[in-house]
């Protein structure tokens, strides 16, 4: 919950989000979409009718998230995630698209949800919505915000997770991380910012426009992201390769990302 209200806090003080990639920004992390009769939730209906479970599966399992799960004998996907609570040590990551509108809707929607939106006092609406509109109005014109968080059912190899994660910085990570769009060019990490404490979780933040042109075209079929992982109780290999798919991505006649 303190994540969540973190996240509409943030925007709200920023006044020009697009300035995200020059101050530290605090944590606001299928059948393909589109408008036609087999569409999904989230372009059927207003986001503020989602259920809980509607948007834990835009935040978790969805165009715009991905989850993995590392174990000593390899990578599970999606599918397979269940099968990393057999008892063998394993590493969670969950990764969401965040600046894309859909995902920013799920969470204003899971506050609203939390707070039992439609029982409070007319101010406190009156509130909530001022700030969930700020929040859903800001501007994404110059970042793409990847929100990453991981979980693991060892106490060391989390203590080791977050000494690491919380320990790297921009200009270690700015070549070892990056978004390719398409067959075009690597677009390379523009700022990393990591929360403390007991906070599992980081976000990478890329620039949306190269050369003044947006990173990701309508011509494009995918955004993909890899980045660096650190190899804990022997899990991983090292690297994470995951792949958004562009046409997948669409929502209210654009690419969402």
């Amino acid at each position: 919950m303190r994540l969540l209200l973190n996240t509409i806090s943030v925007v709200l003080n920023c006044a020009v989000l697009r300035r995200i990639l020059g101050v530290f920004m605090p944590f606001l992390f299928l059948a393909g979409v589109s408008v036609s009769l087999g569409a999904d939730f989230w372009e059927k209906k207003d986001y503020k009718e989602w259920s809980q479970k509607e948007c834990a599966r835009l935040l978790e399992d969805s165009p715009w998230s991905k989850q993995f799960t590392l174990t000593s004998v390899g990578v599970m996907d999606d599918s397979n995630r269940d099968a990393s609570d057999a008892g063998q040590p394993y590493i969670k990551y969950q990764v969401q698209l965040r600046s894309a509108l859909p995902v920013r809707r799920a969470i204003v929607r899971q506050m609203q949800l939390a707070q039992k939106y439609d029982s409070l006092p007319p101010e406190q609406k009156q509130q909530f919505d001022k700030s969930a509109e700020a929040f859903l109005a800001a501007s994404m014109d110059e970042a793409v915000i990847v929100y990453v968080s991981f979980t693991t059912n060892s106490q060391p190899n989390d203590l080791e997770l977050a000494r690491y994660w919380q320990s790297q910085t921009t200009e270690v990570l700015k070549n070892y991380v990056y978004l390719t769009p398409g067959k075009g060019d690597k677009v390379y990490l523009g700022r990393y910012a990591t929360s403390q404490g007991g906070q599992r979780e980081f976000q990478f933040i890329f620039p949306r426009q190269v050369n003044g042109k947006p990173i990701l075209n309508p011509n494009d079929k995918s955004l993909k992201l890899e980045f660096t992982l650190p190899i804990v109780g022997k899990m991983g290999d090292g690297r994470a390769f995951l792949e958004f798919k562009a046409e997948k991505m669409i929502f209210e006649g654009n690419i969402a990302y």
